[in-house]
């Protein structure tokens, strides 16, 4: 019997999708930018698929909206208006702080605190793929959103954007098992790895026993990863495992932000005055000394 048999299409069609999905993936190993653009188009259809399939959530809910009693709003809308103000006063309060916090670190010659921008950003929908702890927002490359940047919430961390193309991207939740970051264990100054398990919880594995971790403690980003700003709350620890065999602890945690209802984010990318990657290197450039003593020039 021929291979390519007429009476067995299904093979012939298994066979011609396995080797253009081994060339896709020989190219995409490769890396060369044709590929790359290719996947930012994919990407970019993907995303326009995703925000139709959403569509008519965000109709529905906004049908629901009409049906919630009036006296309801107007005291949702003056809460609001307090929180507002409340927190535009406390952000007067922390601009002061900061320039003090600068003045001191100028004083005892050590850089001055950076401040990120923070772009708010709108959930569109879940990709279509089995796999969870995943959505997408409705600002990509367009808005300088780029893969890597930190997301969180009002509360907390949330996760990183996973992709991006130019109208959106895709974010990875902290609590995929795909996701670890490094953490500070409450006050004790000590840091870790923490990472998801798939699931609503997290967990730090190998904690030294003699650490001075309890439930109820707070975990921040460390900052020591270069992934995120210093300080962001992460995690509330739930429960320890102790293994006195092994002289180590087992950290169990819940996040800070509220994952199940996540309509807005804010993605940190970098601060709005950082030079640029160019600059800095004409900046060390120019203050490295030659065999001589002398600077070097820069071209």
């Amino acid at each position: 019997m021929a291979l390519f048999d007429t009476h067995r299409p299904g093979f012939n069609l298994l066979l011609i999708l396995v080797v253009v999905s081994i060339a896709l993936m020989s190219l995409d190993r490769i890396g060369t930018r044709w590929v790359s653009e290719l996947d930012n188009g994919l990407g970019g259809a993907t995303d326009g698929v995703i925000r139709v399939i959403h569509q008519p959530i965000e109709l529905t809910q906004s049908v629901l909206q009409w049906f919630v009693d009036r006296d309801q709003l107007h005291a949702e809308l003056e809460r609001l208006r307090e929180e507002n103000t409340l927190l535009r006063g406390q952000m007067q309060q922390f601009v002061s702080l900061r320039h003090e916090v600068d003045s001191l670190r100028e004083m005892l010659h050590g850089p001055a605190a950076e401040i990120p921008a923070v772009l708010l950003a709108r959930r569109v929908g879940h990709p279509p793929r089995t796999q969870g702890n995943l959505f997408t927002i409705g600002r990509g490359l367009a808005d300088d959103i780029e893969p890597g940047n930190p997301v969180v919430d009002a509360h907390g961390v949330v996760g990183q954007v996973l992709r991006s193309t130019r109208t959106g991207a895709t974010v990875i939740q902290l609590t995929s098992r795909d996701h670890m970051l490094s953490v500070l264990l409450g006050d004790t100054g000590r840091t870790t790895l923490l990472r998801g398990t798939g699931d609503d919880e997290l967990v730090a594995e190998r904690v030294p026993e003699r650490t001075r971790i309890a439930p109820g403690d707070l975990l921040t980003t460390s900052g020591i990863d270069a992934a995120f700003p210093r300080g962001f709350p992460v995690a509330r620890v739930t429960a320890i495992e102790t293994d006195e065999a092994q002289g180590f602890v087992r950290v169990l945690a819940e996040p800070i932000a509220d994952l199940a209802r996540l309509n807005h984010v804010l993605v940190i990318t970098a601060p709005p005055d950082a030079p640029s990657a160019q600059s800095n290197g004409e900046e060390v450039a120019a203050e490295r000394p030659d065999v001589n003593g002398e600077a070097a020039d820069v071209d």
